[in-house]
């Protein structure tokens, strides 16, 4: 066969300088779309979409002109600075603040005072030398009733008496005998309506939550005969007065009654028990879920699991993680008191009552949240071993927690960034669960509470949550459930440390107000919806905010008003004092925001859903005479319109 082979070298012939593409017309190629060759339009309707395209290239960049003017203005904008309507001067230190209908509670160097919000004048006292009171909250027991909760600065708790402008001093809690023993108070709070109280102490290796009965109907008795037997006394020319009110010496006044003392739950370690029945009979029963402690695993079996653990991700353990500077046992130790909800299974009487019913905790490293009942009684209230009535599990430790103010959202931050806020109360089901940016833990949580004039829940449940990073970096979550939760930044963590905000305080009384205090001395009102401040609070000259980065100051929402402490500089310019010098409390109204703020239109309100059914089969039996009425009119109009039906029929055939 023969084969014939081409003589010459194998060349590509050049291609003519006609054929090759210019820059564009490769661009053009690289950027087409591949159907376009086969959907290209035919004319008119190609001149047409080039002209659509040139209208919505011009829209875009009028939008964008626009749209950097308005930003502009917004900055070239003034802001209203707000100024003190009254002060008050105070010829001690006030520490902080605290509010209770119509006085304002002040924590001194030396005791306590009482002042009228609407005259501004001292009511009465307690001094107490070497006492310097450091945290103060008041809550309304009774009418004209107030009880108020106060630790010093040696972690002392104590409890006051509040009636007719007269201050009581009642019981000292955790007052050491042995000064090696001592015990220090990291939070002190006091139940809506004054009926419990919940002390957390920390000794050098024990941390417990002490909860107790307050008797408020049988101290108001006890106080008022105490009270009359007393002699008259003559104010005196100071405005501080010792308090001459029996203390819990006196057998005439009836202690606190302790309830439980809760401690953290044990580290997870061997199994005691030998097989699985002596684990079974352990639990008392089976309705919640336990804490993993009854369980059959050795410490053979553990030590086996960390060594495997430790072998598989030894590289991944080595990376550098953050320690916490604050070395407390009970640094992210939080309780908060619960009225009745559906995640304690009460019905709609319960939950209309208002009443505080458990006392949920979750202790530092753990993942769970720890649910105590208060009616019930329990063996052993000293033990600090009481089982929680509902254990609630996280996939990570809890670091903070928040209640709003009407008990109906609970939110919780995880140490991996994640954000979980439920609707305990009317549902009993999450709203939303939000991760924020990597790097910014949270740190604090506050509940955006709009007060309704009706007090009525909203028809669709929304929670607005205000999350504080430890990096001083401020976001607003919004949970509404399902896909209408989102995060929006409020203000980010800079460079300097004068502009990172040192305290967040909600407005409920504004629908998006939130009152900012950042380290260089400015406090302003923002309103979250629009991200732009509303005003500012200047102090008069030469005044200027006490310690800005730590500042003291109390917000009353009923009354719109705002009190903030400030200190009078040096002519020179000296630094603020630290010593037991007078200061004075300048008071902000924000009748004039609220008014400008709040909506015309009411947003729609609801009740409870089994109260709605209540009222719909309540319309339904008024309804049930007409409606059969109605029925026989129209059974009798069928058997009308079939009969004639059946007569036409027979016609035709």
């Amino acid at each position: 066969m023969p084969v014939y082979i081409r003589k010459g070298p194998l060349e590509i012939p050049p291609g003519s300088e006609k054929d090759w593409a210019n820059e564009e017309q490769e661009e053009d190629y690289f950027l087409r779309d591949p159907e376009q060759s086969r959907d290209s339009l035919p004319q008119p309707y190609r001149m047409i979409a080039k002209v659509v395209e040139l209208l919505i290239d011009q829209a875009v960049e009028m939008i964008s002109v626009r749209q950097q003017i308005r930003e502009a203005e917004k900055r070239k904008a003034k802001v209203t600075v707000l100024q003190p309507a009254s002060k008050i001067h105070v010829s001690k230190r006030v520490n902080c603040m605290a509010f209770g209908g119509s006085y304002l509670f002040a924590g001194l160097s030396e005791g306590l005072s009482v002042y009228s919000v609407t005259e501004r004048d001292w009511i009465c006292g307690w001094e107490a030398s070497k006492v310097e009171v450091c945290s103060l909250s008041v809550c309304q027991a009774q009418e004209q009733v107030f009880f108020l909760s106060t630790v010093d600065d040696m972690g002392i708790a104590r409890l006051f008496y509040f009636s007719d402008e007269n201050l009581s001093f009642l019981k000292t809690f955790n007052e050491p005998e042995d000064i090696s023993k001592r015990t220090n108070c990291i939070n002190f709070q006091l139940s809506q309506g004054g009926d419990y109280a919940a002390i957390l102490l920390e000794g050098v290796e024990d941390t417990c939550l002490e909860v107790y009965k307050l008797h408020k109907e049988i101290w108001s008795k006890e106080l008022e005969s105490s009270q009359a037997a007393l002699p008259t006394l003559v104010a005196p020319t100071s405005d501080i007065q010792t308090s001459s009110v029996p203390t819990m010496t006196d057998p005439k006044i009836t202690q606190p009654a302790l309830l439980m003392r809760l401690r953290p739950p044990r580290p997870l370690g061997g199994s005691i028990f030998r097989n699985v029945q002596e684990a079974v009979q352990k639990n008392e029963d089976s309705s919640v879920f336990g804490t993993g402690q009854n369980h059959l695993i050795n410490s053979q079996q553990w030590d086996q699991q960390d060594a495997i653990f430790m072998g598989m991700f030894e590289k991944y353990l080595r990376l550098d993680v953050p320690s916490s500077e604050d070395g407390r046992m009970s640094r992210n130790t939080m309780f908060h008191f619960l009225q009745y909800n559906k995640v304690l299974h009460s019905n709609s009487d319960q939950m209309n009552t208002g009443l505080p019913n458990a006392i949920i905790v979750h202790w530092d490293s753990c993942q769970n949240h720890l649910i105590y009942l208060l009616g019930k009684q329990t063996k052993d209230k000293t033990d600090g071993d009481i089982k929680a009535d509902v254990v609630w599990p996280c996939a990570a430790p809890i670091t903070s927690s928040a209640v709003s103010s009407c008990s109906t959202y609970f939110a919780f931050g995880l140490e991996d960034e994640t954000l979980t806020v439920w609707d305990v109360k009317h549902s009993g089901f999450p709203l939303g669960v939000v991760v924020l940016p990597e790097g910014r833990s949270i740190g604090s949580l506050y509940f955006m509470d709009h007060i309704t004039p009706n007090g009525h829940p909203p028809a669709v449940p929304r929670a607005q949550v205000l999350v504080w990073c430890t990096d001083r970096s401020l976001y607003l979550v919004t949970a509404a459930g399902g896909q209408e939760s989102s995060l929006v930044l409020l203000h980010d963590s800079a460079a300097s440390t004068d502009d990172l905000i040192s305290a967040v305080v909600p407005v409920s009384s504004l629908p998006h107000g939130v009152i900012l205090f950042y380290r260089n001395g400015m406090v302003k009102l923002l309103d979250v919806a629009e991200r732009q401040p509303i005003c500012h609070f200047g102090l008069p000259w030469p005044y200027t905010v006490t310690f800005p980065w730590q500042p003291v100051y109390v917000l009353d929402a009923m009354k719109h008003c705002l009190f903030l402490k400030g200190n009078e500089n040096g002519v020179t310019g000296e630094n603020l004092t630290t010593d037991n010098s007078s200061c004075t409390l300048f008071a902000f109204s924000l009748e004039t925001m609220v008014k400008t703020q709040q909506s015309a239109v009411l947003p729609p309100h609801s009740s409870h859903w089994e109260d709605r059914c209540k009222l719909l089969f309540q319309t339904r039996l008024q309804t049930f005479p007409e409606r059969r009425k109605q029925i026989a009119e129209s059974w009798s109009l069928l058997r009308k319109q079939a009969s004639d039906f059946t007569r036409s029929n027979t016609l035709s055939r």
